[in-house]
C-alpha cells in the first residue's frame, strides 16, 4: 500500500468510528452496526483501542491501576517490528519503566497519550489498513478523538496532541468516514457503569465525565446545543486542513432508539458507497 498523507480521508472501504464518554453504550452500538452490515451482506470487522497489541495492553493495564506486566525482551522485540524512530521506542520504554515503578511520574496524561498514540501506530499498520484493503467495512471503537477528549479535559493542548500524532504517525494517520459520537449525561453513564461490574479505569469518574463531555462540546462545537431524541447534530472536524463528518447521537434512549439513528446516518455513508 503506498503511503497516504497525514490526515487523508479513507477512500479504501468504509471506516466508522465509535466515540462517547465511557457508559455511553458504544461498543454496545458497534455490535449492533456488525449485525446489520452482516445481514446486508457487508462484510466488516470490529475493531477497537487500546489494541491487543503489547503497547495497547501495557496501557491498559496503567490506566486501570493494574501491576504491569512486561518482558523487556518481549517489548524491544515489539518495538523493532513496529519500525518507529528509534527516539520514540525509546520514550516508550522509559515511559513503561516509570509507570512500571509506580513512583510519583510528571506530566502522567502527557505520557499516557504518547503510549495510546504509539498503540494506534500499530493499530493502523495491523488492524485498520487490512481490514480496508480487503474491502471491508471498519467499525472502530474508539480512535484518535478519544486521546483528543482525554488529553485536553487533562489539561492538554489539543494543537500539542495533533502535533504528536503527526510527529509518531508520520504519514500513516487515515481519517475515517464517519465519527459517531454519543452523547448522554455524565450521570447517566455512571449509572450503567456502576451496572456493568466493569472495571473502572481512571477517566471514569464524576469529574472526569464532566470534563470529557466539556471537552466534546469544545472539540464539536456543540457547547450551547444538546443534540435532541431522533435528531443528531452533524458537525465537521477539521485536522491538518481536512473535513471529518461527525454525527452526534443522542445515547440517553433505549438501546433499540439509539440503534436506529444510528443506523440511519450509516445508511447515508452506505449508499454513497455502494453508488461509487
Amino acid at each position: 500500500m503506498k503511503h497516504i498523507p497525514y490526515a487523508q480521508i479513507n477512500n479504501l472501504g468504509n471506516f466508522i468510528v465509535f466515540e462517547g464518554i465511557n457508559g455511553s453504550g458504544k461498543s454496545t452500538q458497534t455490535k449492533l452496526l456488525q449485525q446489520k452490515l452482516l445481514n446486508e451482506g457487508i462484510k466488516n470487522q470490529i475493531n477497537h483501542e487500546p489494541t491487543n497489541g503489547l503497547i495497547g495492553q501495557l496501557t491498559r493495564e496503567i490506566i486501570e491501576n493494574k501491576k504491569i506486566n512486561i518482558n523487556d525482551l518481549e517489548l524491544d522485540e515489539f518495538l523493532e517490528k513496529l519500525q518507529l524512530e528509534n527516539s520514540i521506542s525509546k520514550n516508550v520504554k522509559l515511559i513503561i519503566s516509570q509507570f512500571n515503578k509506580k513512583n510519583q511520574i510528571k506530566n502522567e496524561e502527557t505520557k499516557r497519550q504518547f503510549l495510546f498514540i504509539v498503540d494506534r501506530y500499530y493499530d493502523i499498520k495491523n488492524n485498520i489498513e487490512p481490514a480496508l484493503n480487503k474491502n471491508k467495512w471498519l467499525i472502530e471503537d474508539r480512535y484518535d478523538i478519544s486521546c483528543y477528549l482525554h488529553g485536553i479535559a487533562n489539561g492538554l493542548d489539543f494543537n500539542y496532541l495533533t502535533r504528536k500524532h503527526k510527529e509518531i504517525l508520520k504519514n500513516n494517520y487515515l481519517g475515517p468516514n464517519l465519527i459517531i459520537f454519543y452523547w448522554i449525561k455524565t450521570n447517566t453513564a455512571l449509572k450503567r457503569l456502576k451496572n456493568s461490574n466493569k472495571i473502572i479505569d481512571i477517566y471514569e469518574n464524576a469529574k472526569m465525565l464532566k470534563k470529557i463531555e466539556k471537552a466534546a462540546r469544545w472539540l464539536f462545537a456543540f457547547r450551547f446545543e444538546t443534540p435532541k431524541i431522533r435528531q443528531p447534530l452533524i458537525r465537521k472536524l477539521k485536522i491538518e486542513g481536512k473535513n471529518l463528518k461527525v454525527a452526534i447521537i443522542n445515547a440517553e434512549p433505549s438501546i433499540d432508539e439509539v440503534f436506529e439513528e444510528t443506523w440511519k446516518v450509516v445508511e447515508k455513508i452506505k449508499l454513497n458507497h455502494m453508488s461509487s
